[in-house]
């Protein structure tokens, strides 16, 4: 049973270049029903012309939807990465702040002990300990967690959840 004119070609005459490039299309524009993805679908060539809209639905139902997911999938890793990332390149900063600060006033303290009111030395240490202990190892723990595999990691939680006590007062 061949497809009619209007209809448009049979489905197997289109590229998977051609349907690729439909998918990514459909994507970037936030997957929109097809009924107004379709509008946006352009003949693949002068020969070939363009898909009904059934051949592109049976395309996103078939194949689309499932990629879709894999896809949503894969953005959300690299955000995840990335955000980690960003974190860990913080951090870092926060602790070599806190360093440095501790270093002026330590050669702040020795240079100009005589003009130097005690307060001002203090807190200037103090504030640049805590910043530095509250960096402390963090850069480096979050980077071991993003280098670890899922199973890992879920293995871990699991077996925290294993050990944890319940309270079956609460």
């Amino acid at each position: 049973m061949s497809e009619n004119k209007a209809k448009g070609p049979p489905a197997h005459r289109f590229s998977p270049g051609y349907k690729d490039n439909l998918f990514y299309e459909w994507y970037r524009l936030g997957k929109p029903s097809m009924r107004s993805f379709y509008s946006n679908v352009a003949d693949e060539n002068a020969v070939v012309g363009r898909p009904s809209i059934v051949t592109v639905s049976n395309w996103y139902n078939d194949e689309w939807k499932e990629r879709a997911a894999e896809v949503d999938m894969e953005v959300q890793t690299v955000l995840k990465e990335t955000q980690i990332a960003e974190q860990v390149a913080m951090m870092k900063r926060h602790g070599e702040t806190g360093r440095k600060m501790q270093e002026m006033s330590l050669n702040w303290l020795v240079e100009h002990q005589d003009e130097l009111t005690p307060g001002t030395a203090v807190r200037m240490l103090v504030d640049g300990i805590e910043i530095e202990r509250g960096t402390a190892g963090i850069p480096e723990a979050l980077e071991k967690l993003r280098n670890r595999k899922d199973e890992d990691l879920l293995d871990e939680i699991g077996q925290l959840i294993a050990d944890t006590p319940l309270d079956a007062d609460n």
